[in-house]
């Protein structure tokens, strides 16, 4: 399992540059306060970036299995925190931030089976230091895209300077073929300079079935294959 690590926010050089000229002045206030707190989501990541680890561990110590293939984590830079907040229309301040955007600190792991997803999600609604606030089950019910993955975000209790602070973070479950499927997607839809055709859509959306296929096929083998070697013993 790969776990890369984020980049870390220079508070003492990012206090000493001047805020971009483009930024309004609520903009700029914004940025000022999230900075003093830009830490706290760093450090929500790396405890929940550990809890899965621990999981992936527990479940080769106690099933023979990894369903964890590899994990990716980053903290939301601020152009794309401001630029979120624009187009959604968000309240410019620090208050509106914590309200409405989760994904600050987010997580991606990609696991092996679609079971495996489900079942590190369910371990981690177990955990009493992790409180739900939103879902969304895109492997099921996918975008009209095609793009599938398990949308999740936790509030982690923190324990910060003497006071408990609820963190949330996002995590974004995926198997291996949606994570291709997603990778190669976002680099044809964003980096194009022309627009995708209808043709071309349609296409991308056949592909992701397919490949939702695949998943489920392999998952049919693996079962077969590995549980049902362990059932027979």
């Amino acid at each position: 399992m790969i776990l890369q690590k984020t980049e870390r926010i220079n508070l003492v050089k990012l206090n000493g540059k001047t805020t971009p000229t483009s930024f309004t002045k609520e903009q700029e206030d914004l940025l000022k306060e999230y900075y003093k707190v830009e830490s706290e989501y760093r450090y929500a990541l790396r405890e929940m970036s550990a809890k899965l680890e621990n999981l992936d561990d527990y479940c080769q110590s106690n099933f023979d299995h990894n369903p964890i293939h590899h994990i990716e984590s980053r903290i939301k830079n601020p152009e794309s925190i401001l630029e979120k907040m624009t187009r959604r229309e968000y309240d410019m301040d620090f208050e509106s931030l914590r309200k409405n955007v989760y994904d600050i600190a987010g997580i991606r792991v990609v696991c092996n089976y679609i079971n495996d997803i489900y079942q590190i999600i369910n371990l981690l609604q177990k955990q009493k230091d992790l409180n739900v606030i939103l879902e969304k089950d895109y492997i099921v019910n996918p975008k009209d895209t095609g793009y599938r993955s398990f949308h999740i975000v936790f509030s982690i209790e923190m324990y910060l300077n003497d006071e408990v602070k609820n963190i949330p973070v996002e995590i974004q479950f995926r198997t291996l073929a949606m994570d291709m499927w997603a990778s190669l997607e976002h680099e044809l839809r964003y980096k194009s300079s022309n627009n995708l055709s209808e043709k071309d859509k349609k296409n991308l959306r056949r592909y992701s079935d397919d490949l939702y296929n695949v998943d489920l096929n392999m998952q049919r083998v693996y079962i077969s294959a590995i549980v049902g070697e362990y059932d027979n013993d």
